[in-house]
């Protein structure tokens, strides 16, 4: 009897992976080009100081999400939410201490969902962080992997003993680099697939140091780089909390020397100039390596680039990521899938990260995976786009030790020893987060008040202007507006986060409305510039925490 189920059940199985390997025909293959650090700056967001031909061209074929988003604006944290299709919360990984095969039994990689519908899967470089999973999730997520392998990421020389962050390389040939490593591989992999294939090229620049080519530095030698004018300093009435230099304590380059990063003391703009150049020449080499991928792209796959989270160059007086400013949480996203999407660029919609998981499989013709499983929803169902609200949260964790802001790293930091969270809420026209204190358990306990307390307005048709943003904390201007947006951040962190459907009806869209009533009441407010003396006792807040 044994016997018999057991040749039963290999039949089984047999029958099913010939049943999907059948059925994978019908897919369309997938390739994504996902780029750590890089900013939406191109000349598809309406900048021009970046040499990006390739990106450019391929916009042109695409659509692009203007208001795109991360959900936590570190790495690893980051792409085990977006390749898992879950939130941060969800997912209960919020730094680097740990990964969603600990976390969470019932979540599955995007890859590996791929994988059981007959597609080969390939992976380079890096697509999770190093070791989180372990093996970026080995045979679970990849038919093959190209780990990173990050001693070809250095740079050559040194300055008074410190690693130079801007390094341009005159004489290490370009297939010594790990990025062109990643590139041929990818393009290999592509060209050689005989079914319905997924390749992320997970490409490491422009993630500090900035090493690439001599020649890619030399393109900038006579581009006027704009020096900040507004943005160079911290945010007038902003937080302590809210401003880290985790990502780095100093910056070097061979130019200007070492420099430290504070937030009091923004560095001098011919400092800032060399460290852009440094940036933007690590972007191009990038977008030199995104053709050689596009190559060998199929027309009919679908292609996906984004990065992981944003990135700032000395705007709000921060570089890196680590905030829950404008330039950290907002991503380059765009999306081609010729014969199905129309080419253009949506200004609208506020969209995540987390919903790139949906939208792929179903782009692809694949059966959605199931809720339990997977949040975010698909971006080009049409009752979504019919929406008249949308909304993006973010979050970031803070570890402070010894009154020092130098010291908030939660990088190691077991999750149920996190001591303060950030959650941010981005809507039309403003950015709301507030810090509270903080557990796994309540995330926020809503009759507790918050550390800080942050409100910012934007020009939603000026995002292209970087040196624009958050020049001023608004929050203590607005008294009567503060708890409406903070009740909608509640709602939001508490409920819509966890919400179930989207895009089709469903307890999600029932909280998204919810929310869209108190953002609209909120701004409102704003807009009337309605004094404290005129609120509801309802309506009034304390804002000396």
């Amino acid at each position: 009897m044994l016997v018999l189920f057991a040749a039963c059940s290999a039949a089984a199985k047999s029958a099913a992976a010939k049943s999907a390997a059948a059925k994978s025909a019908e897919f369309r293959s997938i390739v994504w080009l996902l780029v750590d650090d890089l900013r939406p700056q191109t000349y598809s967001y309406g900048q021009g100081e970046m040499w990006t031909p390739n990106l450019d061209a391929l916009a042109r074929e695409s659509v692009v999400f203007e208001r795109a988003y991360c959900q936590l604006t570190v790495c690893s944290p980051s792409r085990n939410s977006f390749l898992t299709g879950r939130r941060p919360d969800s997912l209960r990984v919020w730094n680097f201490e740990t990964h969603f095969r600990e976390t969470t039994r019932n979540a599955m990689s995007l890859p590996e969902y791929l994988k059981r519908w007959g597609y080969e899967t390939f992976g380079s470089g890096k697509t999770f962080q190093p070791n989180k999973p372990p093996e970026y999730d080995g045979k679970r997520s990849w038919d093959h992997y190209l780990p990173l392998v990050k001693n070809q990421t250095w740079c050559s020389r040194k300055y008074r003993q410190k690693q130079l962050d801007v390094c341009p390389e005159p004489r290490i040939p370009e297939r010594q680099f790990m990025d062109r490593a990643i590139a041929d591989y990818s393009a290999s992999k592509i060209e050689k697939a005989k079914r319905p294939f997924f390749v992320v090229a997970g490409f490491y620049r422009p993630h500090l140091h900035w090493v690439m080519p001599q020649k890619f530095y030399d393109l900038y030698d006579d581009v006027d780089l704009k020096a900040l004018e507004f943005s160079k300093r911290k945010p007038r009435d902003m937080p302590d909390v809210a401003w880290t230099n985790e990502g780095c304590h100093t910056l070097t380059t061979q130019a200007t020397g070492t420099h430290v990063i504070d937030m009091n003391v923004p560095l001098a703009d011919d400092v800032t100039s060399e460290l852009r150049r440094g940036y933007f020449a690590c972007v191009t080499w990038i977008d030199y390596l995104c053709g050689r991928v596009l190559e060998k792209t199929p027309d009919d796959a679908i292609v996906v680039v984004s990065s992981d989270h944003g990135f700032h160059l000395g705007e709000q007086a921060s570089w890196t990521k680590h905030t829950l400013f404008e330039l950290s949480a907002r991503v380059p996203l765009m999306v081609r899938a010729k014969g199905l999407l129309e080419p253009r660029v949506q200004h609208t919609q506020f969209v995540e990260l987390v919903d790139v998981f949906r939208t792929v499989v179903h782009l692809a013709g694949l059966p959605p995976p199931p809720d339990t499983a997977v949040q975010g929803t698909p971006l080009f169902f049409d009752d979504r786009a019919r929406k008249n609200f949308s909304y993006a949260l973010t979050q970031y964790p803070r570890c402070p030790r010894g009154g020092s802001i130098r010291e908030t790293n939660c990088k190691r930091v077991p999750g149920n020893k996190i001591p303060v969270m950030g959650y941010s809420l981005r809507v039309d026209g403003y950015r709301f987060t507030e810090w509270y204190r903080w557990t796994p358990a309540l995330a926020i306990e809503p009759t507790a008040p918050p550390v800080a307390t942050e409100l910012y307005a934007y020009h939603e048709d000026r995002l292209a202007d970087f040196d624009a943003l958050e020049v001023k904390n608004i929050a203590k201007d607005h008294p009567c507006a503060v708890p409406h947006f903070r009740a909608a951040l509640h709602l939001a962190v508490l409920s819509c986060q966890h919400a179930r459907g989207g895009g089709g009806g469903g307890g999600k869209d029932d909280c998204d409305a919810a929310l869209a009533r108190i953002v609209g009441r909120a701004s409102r407010i704003v807009e009337t510039r309605q004094s404290s003396a005129s609120c509801a006792p309802n309506e009034q807040t304390n804002l000396q925490h």
